[in-house]
């Protein structure tokens, strides 16, 4: 195959995890339609479509999955050898403090925290568990300089990094729920359970996480508020209502009175780091790299 067009592999390697063109554009700062340009011309130069488009939705063709899975591990080695020299040549040091909310992002940053200590030994970082119910507050009073957040965050003076991880969408209720035996339900089945209330989150994030009616427009009952992920299993467990999700955060919860049914329909809860505008520095930098890394590989074993 003749040689590729600078930024057609980076571009492919991008929308295979975004699966969406306009968030690969934002992470190569090029319009949507210069995404398209390469993905064509690559898919021109393999000869098969490496991606399948709707209206809706873009996905990977089997083509364009083998590609990426004997593509990808010789990129990332080539960025980790990048990140390592640049990192070294600016002689990454000092502390960061560094915010997560469940056991799933816990075990993310206390990872991240080690392969730093070790690799840049004038980085400290500083891992705190937070408080679901206290939202963007310690990264506002200054306890955190970067922390994990549930998507969308839409905040003045909040830089909002990438997409880094997705999660399939879960009813969590009662084991004694008649909804407990069903292999998914819709966003329309909603109408019938009372949802936590977040009062503490915004009002974008509780309408994706927390909505006040179905799809069609029935009304969804509220039951009590919740400020903990504990706090919510524990009501949750006793029947007084269900929150939506994420399998992968919900694998660190086992609890014998919870049930999990995914739902069909509902889009899939994302996360990401967020630091304060004007916040950057070498050492953030180097963090959100490394956690990028550890959260691909996670997803990819957890898949």
């Amino acid at each position: 195959m003749p040689l590729v067009e600078p930024g057609e592999l980076e571009t492919f390697l991008i929308l295979a995890e975004e699966l969406h063109f306009g968030r690969t554009a934002e992470r190569r700062q090029v319009t949507p339609q210069r995404v398209s340009q390469l993905i064509r011309a690559l898919e021109r130069r393999v000869g098969a479509a490496l991606f399948e488009r709707t209206s809706r939705r873009v996905v990977l063709t089997g083509l364009g999955k083998q590609l990426h899975a004997e593509l990808y591990p010789h990129y990332q080695g080539i960025r980790d050898a990048l990140d390592s020299a640049t990192a070294s040549a600016r002689g990454v040091s000092g502390t960061l403090r560094v915010g997560y909310i469940n056991a799933l992002w816990g075990r993310l940053f206390v990872e991240a925290a080690d392969i730093l200590h070790t690799t840049q030994p004038g980085a400290r970082i500083i891992v705190h568990e937070l408080l679901a119910g206290d939202a963007l507050r310690p990264l506002h009073n200054g306890d955190v300089d970067v922390m994990c957040a549930s998507y969308p965050v839409e905040e003045p003076g909040v830089t909002t990094g990438p997409v880094l991880l997705q999660e399939e969408p879960l009813l969590v209720i009662s084991a004694d729920h008649p909804f407990a035996g069903r292999a998914s339900i819709s966003l329309e089945d909603l109408a019938t359970v009372p949802l936590l209330s977040t009062p503490t989150m915004s009002a974008t994030w509780r309408r994706a996480r927390s909505p006040n009616t179905t799809p069609s427009g029935t009304p969804i009952p509220h039951g009590p508020a919740v400020t903990s992920v504990h706090q919510a299993l524990s009501l949750i467990s006793l029947g007084r209502g269900a929150f939506i999700f994420g399998d992968r955060a919900m694998s660190y919860h086992r609890h014998p009175g919870l049930a999990t049914i995914p739902i069909s329909d509902c889009p899939p809860p994302e996360w990401g780091l967020i630091h304060l505008a004007g916040a950057q520095t070498p050492l953030l930098d180097t963090f959100t790299q490394v956690v990028a890394a550890l959260a691909h590989d996670q997803a990819q074993g957890h898949t």
